[in-house]
């Protein structure tokens, strides 16, 4: 499928050198290594965008079929990472405890246990005196129970991202930094090529993944996109007294507080209150939300009122209404691929993304997942609502 036309630059271009773009680029040369790709990154320099800032979570538990199969069908990328970049990621399968204050909660991780177990997802399921007795630092009497994925898992997000650049360039993609798309060129229904301040790159192929400039690139070709930008922040502390080194990543699904260890076990990332923030782009520190942080945290787990607060960095989340990914063609632009809106997932499953975009625009269609539920245009129904959970 290599394109002759002489006047084009790239037989693709790929908007984003973040994990999601370079993991498009490596799928597509997986399958063609002949082709030519380019990708534009804005920032002067690799990992500087959301990738930078994530905190490196892997996780099959997902109340959403369609997630749990994102996660299912990267899993073997993250498992052979080092025997194939020859490079460590530290890939570490600790677990993820989710924790149900209420019975919605209960039911729900009930529900997702059955079902992730008959898709070959193992799951331990802890009733209430069960999570006490094996996790005493918890809440006494906050949680009716909780789940364990021993697949769930962290890896070093600027590692991965590092290895896949590497690799592209290897295989002699040309990655254009400090080079923002600023509009997208098109014929009619066909999209032709992208317009930077630097002058137009060609291309009868485009990949926005953009992450959180995702609908304000695809706006300049007329086109709707229902992904807004987030702030997250991330609160790095000391870890909590009596919460031992190499716990679980730990989720209280009510409040949407998290913990989660850093592999050096000297420092702890702490965040998930802040889920009704407004949309934006900068990334600035809102000290005003601390104080529900910390509450929530204390809610959880008891000694978090003795843990110091380190500092505070946010990064930008990319999401959808229904928290699921937007992948496919572009409607009514030939040509144009998106993948966004992976609505805090774009790591984990990154290289689910780079297989199927890879499938799609090099050979058409895909087999690896229903994409008729992720498509653009299921917005117009009112989207994945019966996925909302967690």
């Amino acid at each position: 499928m290599h394109i002759r036309n002489k006047q084009l630059k790239s037989d693709i271009i790929i908007l984003g050198a973040g994990i999601i773009g370079l993991s498009i680029a490596y799928h597509i040369l997986e399958i063609n290594p002949n082709l030519s790709i380019t990708v534009l990154e804005k920032e002067k320099m690799l990992g500087l965008g959301s990738t930078g800032k994530c905190t490196g979570g892997i996780r099959y538990q997902f109340s959403s079929p369609l997630l749990r199969r994102l996660s299912l069908l990267s899993r073997d990328f993250f498992l052979n990472f080092e025997s194939v970049f020859e490079v460590p990621c530290w890939y570490l399968e600790k677990g993820y405890l989710m924790l149900a204050a209420h019975e919605e909660l209960w039911n729900q991780l009930q529900l997702t246990t059955e079902q992730a177990e008959a898709e070959g997802i193992p799951m331990k399921l802890f009733k209430q005196e069960e999570l006490m007795k094996a996790f005493p630092y918890l809440q006494k009497g906050r949680f009716l129970g909780g789940t364990l994925c021993p697949w769930d898992a962290y890896a070093d997000p600027y590692a991965v991202l590092a290895a896949l650049y590497a690799a592209v360039r290897r295989q002699g993609v040309v990655v254009h930094f400090d080079r923002e798309a600023t509009k997208i060129i098109n014929n009619g229904d066909n999209v032709q090529g992208i317009e930077t301040r630097q002058g137009t790159l060609w291309s009868p192929l485009i990949v926005n993944a953009t992450g959180p400039y995702a609908a304000q690139l695809v706006a300049t070709a007329g086109i709707t996109l229902s992904v807004q930008p987030f702030r997250r922040q991330v609160y790095v502390c000391s870890n909590p007294k009596d919460v031992p080194k190499a716990t679980p990543s730990i989720v209280d699904l009510a409040s949407g507080f998290y913990l989660h260890q850093e592999v050096s076990g000297k420092a702890v990332l702490l965040g998930g209150t802040d889920r009704d923030t407004w949309p934006g782009l900068e990334e600035v520190v809102d000290k005003s939300r601390a104080e529900d942080f910390f509450q929530a945290a204390m809610e959880t787990i008891p000694s978090a009122i003795d843990i110091k607060w380190l500092r505070t960095y946010t990064g930008i989340c990319e999401q959808t209404p229904d928290f699921h990914p937007i992948i496919g063609e572009a409607p009514g632009l030939k040509g144009l691929f998106l993948a966004n809106g992976l609505s805090g997932h774009g790591f984990m499953h990154a290289p689910a993304i780079g297989q199927i975009i890879a499938d799609l625009v090099l050979r058409g269609r895909t087999e690896r997942i229903d994409l008729s539920l992720l498509h653009p245009d299921r917005f117009a129904k009112g989207g994945l609502t019966e996925f909302h959970t967690f």
